[in-house]
């Protein structure tokens, strides 16, 4: 089968670790050229290094800075167009999580987690559409199972993730057609570190807070499984990808009953 990948242009933001990094090197593999995004300048290398020593043919580029900073996304996005021979993929996703009882929720958490779960995905979105539309690409958002449904201690990250699964819908509907857009739903990923990140914020919330996913029931998803997955999802230019994909006879549920969906939601978490 020939290799649809060889020197497509690959640009990431949250590139530089997690499932961004296993997302790379899963195009890097293919003789794409991957474009890394982040804030660290220091993590990026690592990244770009990490890359290039697994795939020695690998062409890596990184860009550090700030997607939520309006003025500094537009500065930085004028540049690497000119840098780059057009992009055939973007994949979107920088994003972060929290813990915290819904009552006990500030303002400024649903703003913190809107500013970089939506907003900077939808500037990246609009602003990679013109680029993409040329070269019949695709656009990747990365949300979450809590794209789909609410879950315990994580409202803030929920309604964000919501917010992006609409914008998802709306860019199939009436984004153009040339493009191929893909929403990705995923459970907790394995990662390298620790869940004592959400230590802090799970103070006095319970067990469930601290874990990932806040406890949700499913198992954690090898980054590398995923990312191979995503790839194969451009190819077949499929508009979701659900994992695990018993998920959606939940989705499915709450859609035809809430009543029955929170019922089931709330035993779920009790587990």
């Amino acid at each position: 089968m020939p290799n649809c990948w060889k020197d497509k242009t690959i640009v990431i933001t949250g590139g530089s670790r997690g499932l961004g990094l296993a997302i790379a090197k899963a195009f890097a593999q293919k003789s794409a050229c991957v474009v890394l995004i982040g804030r660290n300048d220091d993590r990026l290398q690592l990244a770009q290094q990490e890359i290039r020593e697994l795939f020695h043919s690998a062409a890596v580029e990184i860009c550090s800075f700030d997607i939520t900073d309006e003025q500094a996304f537009d500065a930085n996005f004028d540049r690497l167009i000119e840098r780059l021979n057009g992009i055939d993929v973007w994949v979107n996703c920088a994003g972060k999580s929290i813990r915290c009882n819904l009552p006990d929720s500030k303002i400024a958490d649903y703003r913190d987690l809107m500013e970089i779960n939506f907003f900077a995905a939808a500037r990246c979105a609009l602003a990679a559409l013109p680029y993409l539309q040329k070269t019949s690409g695709h656009l990747v958002n990365i949300g979450s199972l809590a794209s789909k449904t609410a879950w315990p201690l994580v409202a803030p990250y929920s309604t964000s993730k919501h917010a992006l699964a609409a914008l998802a819908g709306q860019l199939r509907l009436e984004g153009p057609q040339q493009v191929h857009y893909l929403h990705v739903c995923t459970g907790p990923i394995a990662r390298d570190e620790s869940e004592d990140r959400y230590r802090e914020q799970s103070v006095g919330l319970g067990e469930m807070a601290k874990q990932a996913g806040a406890g949700a029931p499913v198992g954690k998803i090898d980054p590398a499984v995923l990312a191979a997955r995503i790839v194969r999802a451009c190819e077949k230019r499929s508009p979701e990808l659900v994992i695990p994909g018993r998920s959606k006879l939940l989705f499915a549920l709450s859609q035809l009953s809430p009543r029955c969906g929170d019922w089931l939601l709330r035993r779920l978490s009790r587990k």
